[in-house]
């Protein structure tokens, strides 16, 4: 893929994230966010299984489940590649969050609720 062949778009892409991880009162959402922030409050791992994951995108998108799937499969394969490669990190180790929640088991409103009050324990 392009991002494979230049992997200068990753390291600016996560130079931005690694600044905005220095900064006080923020909320990162990125792939590597759980790495890049060493001195988060809290590091939350928002996941669910991949047929969900790919449910959520085809319906998301309009597009075939099969398709999404392969594309999906194949983008998260180059990740884990380049993330090695790069920073030496494996995608697969999660020891590094605090919280890891299973997408799949809440509706949008319930996420919101249980993400406040993981945020809001942690303040305390």
């Amino acid at each position: 893929s392009y991002v494979e062949d230049h992997p200068e778009i990753d390291r600016k892409m996560d130079g931005k994230i690694a600044r905005e991880a220095e900064k006080d009162n923020v909320l990162l959402d990125a792939r590597l966010a759980g790495w890049m922030a060493k001195d988060a409050d809290i590091r939350i791992l928002l996941t669910a299984p991949l047929e969900k994951r790919v449910q959520r995108i085809s319906e998301r998108d309009g597009r075939p489940y099969e398709e999404v799937k392969e594309e999906t499969l194949a983008r998260e394969e180059s990740e884990k590649k380049r993330y090695r490669e790069l920073y030496d990190i494996d995608v697969n180790d999660h020891s590094v969050f605090d919280l890891i929640i299973n997408t799949e088991k809440f509706d949008q409103d319930q996420m919101i609720q249980l993400l406040e009050k993981a945020i809001k324990l942690v303040s305390e």
